[in-house]
């Protein structure tokens, strides 16, 4: 196979990336010994020491002269995300978890996604719930983003890593210095986060998690209610900012603080973008569940605003159950978690930008057809103008992946729904496949344990393709029946 052949020359990038995530665990474990939780170590361990374990074997294989093509490397990108999800998951099977629902789990945290088939999270030591919360919060920004950040060369492997994970949206000129602020970044964010939630009476242990999750876009909550269980309107008012401080362009904090000027927040179109769905999806809901669906103006207000920003930033907390919802708000929020948050942020989804794309396309087209045919038209993005050689490249791209968005969807939904588990609930079948899809997490109650393995098995692979934006893991899929192929590096000779 030729990906094994390959292997060494991927190694040099991949190895050390694996090792930094995981040392990363290394705080779960501080977190188990902080609390006593001498049983849980050496299982946390095994995390450790298989994401350690295979970075060195990869580290040090034998060197090659060889590179590989661009998709090679953009596979890799799918593969990383394979290994941490399965390593990731090791550390679940202490509660008795089978590997399936453990992999699932894992997998549902490193992606941000934030489903959960736990029935009984209350009962997990606190070690656990920790490395929970956090693959939510290392996922979030990439995992992708520890391999840069210890890369040693730039070449075209680490190009084709950032570019299929970040949507090559460097704001440095060095992509490991972007990662290394990425993080910086991160960081504060994180902490800011934590301060907010202290503020609206949530203890530390509580706060820190849902800063990690909240941040992280991820969603998960160490209590089966989520949200709910805290019956605190202030603090669901403080995680509305929070989840969409995760869904903004980290370019923007970036250019904000080398200006030290917040004036990019106010000129950029995506965030504008961003916040008009955020009122317009929050009005909808709030009226919707006023006037057709009977709930007070104050449930109303409380559920409607909140799980607008949980759509909006693809971050999957939830303040209701959907008890008192009917279809059509589902629906409409299950359309609008597929949207998701921007790109370069730790959302996931189709992503703002392109909705946006698609709906500048829509007036240039529709000007060309109204305007005299001799006129020239230029499409414009962002408040300026492109050529149409131009606007047609960056149109395709954006149509392409909104389609494999719509075919992933699609075929899920065509799988789920044979199965009379899921067919018995076609509206919550529809919403969490929505929900999945957009690496948003929010359920109706479908995926939970009691689906069925098979459909365990696809939402893992789901939660992995969207997270990616699909194409990664196609490039992977085609390499491995097909082959990557080589290319030969000579010196003087491109």
């Amino acid at each position: 196979m030729e990906l094994i052949k390959e292997l060494p020359a991927l190694g040099r990038d991949l190895g050390p990336g694996l090792i930094l995530i995981g040392l990363t665990s290394l705080a779960a474990i501080l977190v188990g010994c902080l609390f006593e939780e001498w049983e849980t170590l050496p299982w946390m361990a095994t995390a450790t020491v298989s994401l350690c374990g295979i970075g060195l074997l990869l580290r040090f294989l034998p060197k090659t002269s060889k590179v590989p093509r661009t998709s090679t490397s953009i596979a890799a990108t799918a593969l990383v995300w394979v290994i941490v999800g399965l390593c990731g998951s090791l550390p679940f099977l202490f509660t008795g978890m089978s590997f399936l629902d453990a992999a699932f789990e894992s997998m549902s945290a490193w992606t941000g996604t934030g489903f959960s088939v736990v029935a009984d999270i209350e009962s997990w030591p606190k070690t656990l719930l920790f490395w929970r919360s956090f693959m939510q919060w290392v996922g979030g920004l990439g995992i992708v983003a520890f391999t840069l950040t210890v890369a040693t060369r730039s070449g075209l492997i680490t190009r084709g890593m950032y570019t299929s994970e970040s949507g090559g949206q460097a704001f440095m000129p060095s992509v490991i210095a972007t990662a290394f602020q990425m993080w910086k970044i991160y960081a504060v964010l994180t902490v800011a986060a934590v301060l907010a939630i202290l503020l609206t009476g949530v203890g530390l242990w509580d706060a820190v998690n849902l800063a990690l999750c909240g941040i992280a876009t991820g969603g998960m909550s160490i209590y089966a209610a989520g949200i709910s269980h805290f019956q605190n309107f202030a603090l669901e008012m403080v995680l509305i900012p929070i989840m969409i401080a995760g869904a903004v362009p980290f370019r923007l904090y970036y250019l904000t603080y080398a200006k030290r000027s917040i004036r990019e927040f106010f000129r950029d179109r995506v965030l504008r973008a961003m916040i008009l769905a955020f009122l317009f999806v929050s009005a909808v809901l709030i009226l919707d569940l006023i006037f057709a669906n009977g709930l007070s103006v104050e449930q109303a207000f409380r559920e409607g605003l909140f799980m607008a920003g949980t759509a909006i930033s693809s971050t999957g907390f939830q303040n209701t159950d959907f008890a008192g919802w009917g279809m059509a708000p589902m629906l409409f929020l299950g359309i609008f978690m597929l949207m998701g948050g921007a790109q370069g942020s730790t959302s996931g989804g189709i992503k703002i930008d392109r909705i946006k794309i698609m709906g500048e396309t829509l007036v240039w087209w529709f000007k060309r057809a109204v305007l005299s045919p001799k006129a020239v038209v230029l499409m414009r993005h962002n408040g300026k103008a492109v050529k149409e050689s131009q606007a047609e490249t960056l149109v395709s791209k954006s149509l392409l992946l909104i389609l494999c968005y719509l075919l992933l969807l699609a075929g899920t939904l065509i799988i789920l729904l044979h199965d009379p588990y899921f067919a018995s609930n076609a509206a919550g079948t529809i919403f969490d496949v929505l929900s999945c899809v957009g690496n948003n997490g929010a359920s109706a109650g479908m995926i939970s344990a009691l689906m069925p393995d098979y459909a365990k098995v696809l939402l893992f692979i789901v939660m992995w393709a969207a997270r990616l934006e699909i194409i990664p893991v196609m490039i992977l899929f085609w390499g491995l029946i097909r082959g990557f192929g080589w290319e030969s590096v000579t010196r003087g000779h491109k």
